[in-house]
């Protein structure tokens, strides 16, 4: 054998190790397993319902927690344990002013301390008036009107509405619905109005019978609700769809 088939045999025997070893190469660097990262977003811990809490209930310091809550979700609202960390204390014995669904951040809005007031008072949205009236099935809708409903007052007298999408605080001493309840027959309906609205259901009901017209829950008005004001002496404006009404109080 000649030296030039020697070097050929050589290179080609190189060539077949280089080649060898860089297959393996690969082969171990697709079996290296991928590490990623993960980035926890920042968190801050808010205060929320252990479980349902309805309208009028009675909060224990069992019925809320602290759970970290992701920071680009943060409402202001929200009460924050940075800022409030004895809020589970504070709140401890207050009342649900509207209903909290499970696991879902409390506002200040949501839970009203009583504070030595009355019960209902707590209920009430500030710069409201609670005014009850007397209801039959015939007057309330067969008495399928319940706590937290929506109405509008009808004078059955003169045959018109009065006052539209009022909310209903309670029937007789009931003020929220209770699981299954389907009716809510009583003899009064305890209203949130207005001072001014106040002062038009005391005088429409000395005059006469009051019937409640149970609203959609859905629905809105579109025309808004009618704003009452009372004038001086016997006379009360009333403003309906934007078109003002002067009506004389006998």
């Amino acid at each position: 054998m000649n030296a030039a088939r020697i070097g050929v045999l050589v290179l080609a025997l190189v060539a077949a190790g280089l080649a060898a070893f860089l297959a393996r190469g690969l082969v171990s660097s697709d079996k290296e397993p991928v590490i990623e990262k993960v980035v926890e977003a920042p968190t801050t811990e808010v205060l929320v319902a252990v479980s349902n809490l309805q309208i009028g209930q009675r909060v224990t310091g069992g019925d809320l927690r602290w759970q970290s809550w992701p920071d680009e979700s943060m409402n202001a609202a929200y009460i924050t344990r940075i800022q409030r960390p004895a809020a589970i204390e504070e709140y401890s014995g207050s009342v649900a002013r509207s209903a909290v669904l499970s696991g879902e951040p409390v506002t200040a809005e949501k839970l009203v301390s009583l504070s030595g007031a009355g019960f209902m008072s707590a209920l009430i949205e500030p710069g409201m008036r609670a005014a009850a009236i007397k209801i039959t099935p015939e007057t309330s809708a067969g008495g399928f009107i319940l706590p937290n409903d929506r109405v509008d007052v009808i004078d059955i007298r003169k045959g018109q509405t009065i006052l539209r999408d009022v909310r209903v605080l309670a029937v007789d001493q009931r003020f929220n619905e209770k699981a299954g309840e389907q009716v809510a027959v009583g003899r009064t309906a305890t209203l949130e109005l207005t001072p001014a609205q106040v002062e038009l259901i005391a005088v429409a009901e000395s005059e006469g019978l009051l019937a409640l017209s149970l609203r959609s829950m859905g629905e809105k008005d579109l025309a808004g609700n009618e704003d009452v004001v009372k004038a001086a002496g016997s006379v009360v404006k009333i403003v309906r769809y934007g078109t003002a009404q002067t009506v004389r109080v006998k």
